[in-house]
């Protein structure tokens, strides 16, 4: 793994009546985080707009 590897990671359990949340960064700043939130953010308020009910997209990372 590269040293200036950039992670983040959110998970979010949702049970009953209770949310959990969880998240794990590595070399990635919090002005970074929340860029990534607010990109998140950006897609499912799209998706939502376009009538789509798979608001979350998911992407296979390439190792070339």
């Amino acid at each position: 793994m590269a040293e200036n590897q950039k992670i983040f990671v959110l998970r979010v359990d949702v049970t009953h009546d209770n949310i959990q949340t969880s998240m794990k960064t590595q070399n990635v700043t919090p002005q970074e985080v929340i860029g990534f939130l607010e990109m998140a953010k950006d897609q499912i308020l799209d998706n939502l707009k376009q009538g789509r009910k798979d608001v979350f997209q998911a992407f296979k990372k390439d190792d070339n």
